[in-house]
C-alpha cells in the first residue's frame, strides 16, 4: 500500500473514532441522509471532484443496520446512451399513480433469466471475446430474445472497479426516528480491499454480483413523467462480501 493511502487511512480512522458511538441528527431526509450526514461529520465535501470520496483514496459506503441485503459497489448506466429509458418504456410496468409512464425495477444476474412481471426475462451475458457485459431481454411467452442492445465495455468497468472499488470504507449505523427527524449512531466501519477486475468479472459471471435497474419517473413538477434513475448499479449480497474483498475492521 502506498504512503499516501496509509496516511489517508490513518486520518480516516481518527475521524471515525471521533464520531463512533455518538448520535447525530440526519442532515438530509430519505435514503441518502445517512451518507450525507456521515460525509459532513468527517469533512468530505459533496461533489468534491475527487475520483474517490475520502482524500482521493477511500470510497465511502454507508448503510443503516438491518436494512437491505445488498451492498452497492457503484452506480452506472449501460451504453448506448438512452438504453435504460428505452428498456423502461418497452419492457417496464406502469407507474402506480401515473399509469401512462413506465418504470423498471428489476435485479439481473448472468446465470439465468429472471421473471419480470411474468412477461419478460432479463439477464446479463459476459462476452469475454468482445470484452463486454451485455443485457438480454427475453419474451417469456415465445422464448425469443427481444432486445440485446444494452452493454458495458470491460474497459469502462475496469477503470471504475480499480478506482471506486479499490479501497472501500463500509460504515454501518444504528438509526431511529423521532417524529420526522432521523438520528444515526455510526458504530462500525470495515475496510474492504483487494477486488481486482478479473475477480469482479468472475463474480458477475457466477451470479454473485448482480445489476439492479432502478428507473422511475418524476411524479410532479416540471419534470413530471421524465425518467429518474434512482441508482441503477452493480451490487453484491452482504453475505458474499468476503468473496470479493479482504475485510478489515477499522
Amino acid at each position: 500500500m502506498s504512503n499516501d493511502f496509509n496516511t489517508a487511512l490513518e486520518s480516516f480512522k481518527k475521524d471515525f473514532l471521533k464520531i463512533k458511538g455518538k448520535e447525530f441528527p440526519s442532515n438530509r431526509k430519505h435514503d441518502t441522509g445517512i451518507g450525507k450526514t456521515f460525509e459532513d461529520l468527517i469533512g468530505v465535501e459533496e461533489n468534491n471532484n475527487l475520483l474517490v470520496d475520502y482524500k482521493g483514496h477511500i470510497e465511502l459506503k454507508s448503510q443503516r443496520q438491518f436494512t437491505g441485503s445488498m451492498l452497492t459497489l457503484f452506480t452506472k448506466q449501460p451504453e448506448p446512451k438512452g438504453i435504460v429509458n428505452k428498456l423502461k418504456d418497452l419492457y417496464g410496468t406502469p407507474h402506480e399513480k401515473y399509469s401512462q409512464y413506465n418504470i423498471l425495477h428489476t435485479t439481473v444476474n448472468a446465470v439465468d433469466f429472471n421473471t419480470y412481471k411474468s412477461k419478460y426475462g432479463f439477464k446479463m451475458e459476459v462476452d469475454r471475446e468482445a470484452q463486454k457485459i451485455r443485457f438480454l431481454v427475453k419474451d417469456l411467452q415465445t422464448g425469443k430474445i427481444v432486445n440485446n442492445e444494452g452493454y458495458f465495455d470491460f474497459s469502462v468497468l475496469k477503470e471504475i472497479v480499480e478506482t471506486k472499488c479499490k479501497n472501500i470504507a463500509y460504515i454501518n449505523a444504528k438509526n431511529r426516528k423521532h417524529g420526522d427527524q432521523e438520528y444515526f449512531i455510526f458504530d462500525k466501519a470495515l475496510l474492504l480491499s483487494g477486488l481486482t477486475f478479473d475477480k469482479f468479472i468472475n463474480l458477475v459471471e457466477n451470479g454473485t454480483i448482480k445489476f439492479d435497474f432502478r428507473v422511475g419517473v418524476y411524479g410532479s413538477g416540471k419534470n413530471l413523467g421524465k425518467p429518474h434513475d434512482h441508482g441503477s448499479a452493480f451490487r453484491i449480497p452482504k453475505n458474499a462480501i468476503g468473496l470479493a474483498f479482504n475485510i478489515e475492521t477499522i
